[in-house]
């Protein structure tokens, strides 16, 4: 993978060691570790009353309404997916990128400048979508069909929908169902703990892309850690 820029960005990894942030590698990529890392992270900044509603969860639940909808698993697979990247990066909440780009235009007095941050907001994701999926042996989303992509994006905003009527008392009025359809759901959206989001996260993607697979991967993933702290 091409490196996203010249100098390297330290992050720390789960165990204490760090990744270069701006050089996305296949041997980062680690199913049980997104897992507990998506577990972790609430949408919505965590704000909702009822509780935390993880970045796990949301992936979880769309899926099996997918597979509800009996559409193709590579498709289901793709959207179990499609935040992965959060466990690396965070998850930037949309109104908070809205809020630094109008920042960044006033600062500036030039719109280019917020252009250029959401580029490399959706560079950054993009670079590391890409080693996930591929890691994983599933198509990079630049590689996805069409149809497929149209089913992912989908189903992200008719969960949008979904869980903003759920937790929100203003989301019916914001997320009407007429715009946001409601998705075929297999239970009720209540937040659920990350015990039970990591568990369920790992069961779908045991089925959905196979145990060997994500067992090799995840011992690549340990060499490579071994190999780095070794070069250091």
């Amino acid at each position: 993978m091409t490196r996203l820029a010249r100098a390297p960005v330290s992050s720390f990894r789960a165990d204490g060691s760090v990744l270069d942030m701006v050089a996305p590698d296949v041997g980062e990529v680690c199913v049980y570790k997104m897992a507990a890392g998506l577990s972790r992270i609430n949408r919505y900044n965590g704000v909702p009353e009822a509780g935390g509603f993880s970045v796990a969860q949301h992936s979880v639940m769309g899926t099996e309404a997918l597979l509800h909808e009996r559409v193709d698993p590579i498709v289901a697979a793709l959207f179990l997916l499609h935040d992965g990247h959060e466990y690396l990066v965070g998850d930037w909440t949309r109104p908070v990128q809205d809020a630094l780009a109008a920042i960044i235009t006033q600062q500036t007095a030039d719109p280019a400048y917020a252009v250029a941050f959401r580029r490399a907001m959706q560079t950054l994701k993009t670079g590391w979508d890409t080693v996930i999926y591929t890691a994983l042996g599933l198509p990079a989303p630049a590689a996805w069909r069409n149809n497929h992509r149209k089913l992912v994006h989908d189903m992200d905003l008719m969960m949008l929908g979904a869980e903003a009527r759920a937790l929100f008392l203003r989301g019916q009025e914001l997320y009407p169902i007429g715009k946001y359809p409601q998705p075929k759901l297999k239970g009720a959206i209540t937040p659920w703990g990350p015990a039970k989001a990591e568990e369920a996260f790992i069961k779908l993607a045991i089925r959905l892309i196979g145990q060997d697979r994500i067992d090799a991967c995840r011992l690549a993933h340990l060499a490579h850690i071994s190999k780095s702290a070794k070069g250091r």
